[in-house]
């Protein structure tokens, strides 16, 4: 008897089965009414509280403050933007800043603090790793981290900023003339 030949990786036995498998439709229902109940009463919730729904919504909240804002540095809102702003409108454009406290993997949630400074603060040089060669690996930088403003200083760079334990950023340690906020 010549063996069976399989069609798009189905075996001719399997493909003369009609219907659907119970399982299937059992785990799909399943996904389904969870689904509702972790949505649904959100949904329900959003009608009788302030609690933010759409993008539409959030541009109609957020436009008043952005309109009325004193100062453009304030604009966007969260702290970190105000500080990064701030530190742009004081360092020259040509200073270098160094991060401390962002190499290992302990410090990979920090990630984000380094993308908005470097956003933020272009087209300054914004380095985590003395040898500004820091490989992002799965979650955290790997590199040779400034363990003091000393350190970072003899290696050419303007301004030194430690990130804390508690994730705090710090006010900026000037390492020379370059990084001396602008009057």
């Amino acid at each position: 008897m010549p063996p069976t030949v399989q069609q798009n990786g189905v075996s001719p036995a399997r493909s003369r089965k009609s219907g659907t498998d119970p399982s299937v439709i059992l785990v799909t229902l399943m996904i389904g009414i969870v689904a509702i109940f972790l949505v649904g009463p959100q949904l329900r919730q959003s009608e009788n509280t302030n609690v933010l729904v759409t993008l539409k919504d959030l541009e109609q909240r957020r436009l008043p403050m952005v309109l009325n804002a004193p100062d453009p540095l304030y604009r966007e809102g969260t702290g970190l933007a105000v500080y990064c702003r701030q530190l742009d409108r004081a360092l020259p454009p040509d200073a270098r800043v160094f991060f401390s406290g962002m190499i290992g993997k302990d410090h990979g949630s920090r990630g984000g603090y380094y993308f908005f400074l470097r956003n933020y603060l272009f087209p300054r040089d914004v380095e985590i790793s003395l040898d500004g060669k820091a490989v992002y690996r799965e979650g955290w930088f790997d590199g040779i981290d400034a363990t003091s403003p000393l350190e970072a200083q003899t290696n050419g760079f303007d301004v030194w900023l430690k990130i804390g334990d508690d994730n705090n950023l710090p006010q900026p340690v000037i390492l020379s003339p370059k990084g001396a906020p602008k009057q």
